[in-house]
């Protein structure tokens, strides 16, 4: 796998918590490709952002409305590099 970018990383973690129910920390683990130490750390970040809720009498996450728009502006912004990436001309 190769590196991500810190942005890459928090679209990842808010896509797998994207669903309707929240989500537990080891899923975002899972589905992320993240460490615990990790998911502990970007979660916090997102939280302080408002990107990312979290419910404390559940334990799980779940993806803001902020959080979607975040997800879908980092899909094209991903898609506009690839188009420009002289690589893959």
């Amino acid at each position: 796998m190769r590196y991500r970018s810190r942005e890459e990383i928090f679209a990842s973690i808010l896509d797998v918590t994207g669903s309707g129910a929240g989500i537990t920390r080891s899923k975002i683990m899972f589905g992320s490709y993240l460490t615990y130490s990790q998911v502990v750390e970007y979660s916090k970040i997102l939280i302080q952002r408002g990107l990312l809720e979290y419910d404390p009498i559940n334990r799980t996450y779940k993806t803001t409305p902020s959080g979607f728009t975040f997800i879908q502006l980092q899909n094209e912004l991903s898609q506009m590099i690839k188009i420009r990436d002289p690589t893959t001309i």
